[in-house]
């Protein structure tokens, strides 16, 4: 089975985290327009119960197994074995535990009965997920990427087909069964997954990672505890966001309920931000991603040799790289929030949150290469302590913002954004600590006049200038017009990257 190197294993997400991304959008696009508001709000209040179960059927299994691959060990042979008993074993018992829980989770602390049957359609999906998760992880201990990138992008191509059908043919009966069928067409995106996963594994059978068998023969418990010892505490770190964002919808519908508003209404508000305007501000959230997955092993290399310049140069590099892009795009958000909600959605819903969370949310595509730091430079520990207070703080603010009754769904924006700012601040501070980096204020003041400057330009031409009697053209030429003001400042002010990027692959 061929290995790609460091960088080529990059590429290769990126482009396929791109794809995927396109894909994803439109298949949120597609969802959005077939189900409104309603099914929005109600898919929206149960999916952070399902990333919540999703994290307790995998326990950690996705890092376990690349870890496990990768040492010379005669039991790691049988790691797919183990993990697959686990996993099948986690899923079991989280979907038996969902099937008594479920309605009073719907009815007690989601106040919406409408999410019940959603709820329980997820079973068949966590073992799935956990299936998918574990055949990936393995090829990603192989340091081979295509088959995951192959399996995602055929995963969102049947979740989109089927889930045009689905929610087409169940909508008649009602939009909880649509939202059902939505659940439907991720299981079955899930098992064409698998399905591409276990064709190349068994195409490559002979070639695999020192024999490595799907057989459960002549397991150990040392077998067990090879992969547990891993997997165990990796899925503590994970159930800090997990259980935040499990917790976010039931905090809001309990603190609306108490100031008057009905199940249907708070199940709407909640879908405005969670599903419509959080989807757009994060939509280019793939790019520092990519450049965090570039940025990790040079950064990690040089620690190791105390070479802290270097470090201070890959960040710097990260930092333009994620600016580039997310500057332009927060701007357009602003410009035109209604005008892209529309476009995409048919509906306007979220926009004026969008004005207010876009600004904020460009110091998210910051975060990233401050927290991958922190990880490369063996400090992980202090990054999972941030996630945790900024999470516990922000549950604390729902519930004090959300009852007041002129802030009402307004508390979740401001808590969202103060977690924003917390992480990104706090994670800043600590690098700065351990390996002596200060951010360029030159850099910073030059990048808040750059968005202010586009903004204004964009803000006349939008409010005073007409190029085409066709909105949606005039929109095109307005937005072109800001990109290359924008595209210019940005060189004049000596922020674009240059060939940066390719130095920094280079160099691991």
């Amino acid at each position: 089975m061929k290995k790609q190197s460091v960088a080529q294993g990059t590429m290769i997400l990126v482009l396929a985290g791109l794809v995927t991304k396109v894909l994803g959008m439109v298949n949120r696009v597609i969802v959005t327009r077939l189900l409104g508001e309603d099914g929005i709000g109600i898919y929206m209040l149960m999916a952070p119960t399902l990333m919540l179960l999703t994290t307790f059927s995998s326990i950690g299994l996705p890092i376990a197994i690349p870890t496990l691959i990768s040492r010379a060990n005669e039991r790691q042979k049988k790691i797919l074995s183990v993990s697959l008993i686990i996993a099948m074993i986690s899923s079991l018992m989280v979907s038996i535990i969902l099937f008594f829980v479920a309605k009073p989770l719907a009815n007690d602390l989601l106040k919406d009965p409408r999410t019940y049957l959603p709820l329980i359609s997820i079973g068949p999906l966590l073992f799935l997920v956990s299936l998918s998760t574990i055949m990936k992880a393995y090829f990603q201990g192989e340091q081979n990427m295509v088959p995951s990138a192959i399996s995602t992008l055929i995963e969102q191509i049947v979740r989109i087909v089927i889930c045009i059908y689905f929610i087409n043919w169940l909508l008649p009966y009602g939009i909880v069964y649509a939202v059902v069928g939505t659940i439907w067409a991720s299981i079955a995106g899930e098992f064409a997954s698998i399905l591409i996963l276990l064709f190349l594994f068994m195409k490559h059978l002979h070639q695999n990672h020192r024999g490595a068998t799907l057989k459960p023969v002549r397991l150990s418990p040392q077998n067990f505890k090879d992969v547990l010892a891993i997997s165990l505490p990796a899925t503590g770190s994970r159930l800090i966001g997990s259980f935040s964002h499990f917790l976010e919808p039931i905090i809001v519908v309990q603190c609306l309920f108490k100031i008057g508003y009905q199940s249907e209404v708070s199940a709407k508000l909640y879908g405005a931000v969670a599903g419509f305007a959080l989807p757009m501000v994060l939509m280019p959230s793939f790019i520092p991603n990519a450049v965090t997955q570039a940025i990790v092993p040079p950064i990690s290399q040089a620690y190791a040799s105390k070479r802290y310049d270097r470090i201070h140069y890959h960040l710097n590099n990260a930092f333009q790289l994620s600016f580039l892009p997310s500057g332009i795009y927060t701007v357009l958000l602003m410009v035109f929030p209604v005008e892209l909600m529309n476009l995409l959605f048919a509906s306007s819903t979220g926009a004026n949150y969008l004005i207010i969370m876009a600004p904020v949310f460009l110091l998210l595509y910051f975060q990233a290469p401050l927290t991958s730091t922190l990880q490369a430079i063996d400090e992980a520990t202090k990054a999972m302590n941030t996630t945790l207070i900024s999470s516990i703080i922000k549950i604390m603010m729902m519930i004090v913002l959300l009852p007041i009754p002129n802030l009402n769904i307004y508390g979740l924006v401001i808590a969202v954004l103060f977690n924003v700012v917390f992480v990104t601040v706090w994670h800043y501070l600590l690098v700065r600590k351990y390996i002596g980096y200060h951010l360029n204020l030159n850099a910073v003041i030059n990048a808040v006049l750059i968005i202010g400057i586009t903004f204004l330009l964009g803000s006349y031409l939008k409010s005073t200038i007409i190029f085409s009697p066709n909105t949606l053209l005039n929109m095109i030429i307005i937005c072109f017009i800001m990109g290359i003001a924008y595209l210019f400042l940005v060189i004049v002010c000596g922020l674009f990257p240059k060939d940066k990027m390719v130095d920094t692959l280079r160099s691991k």
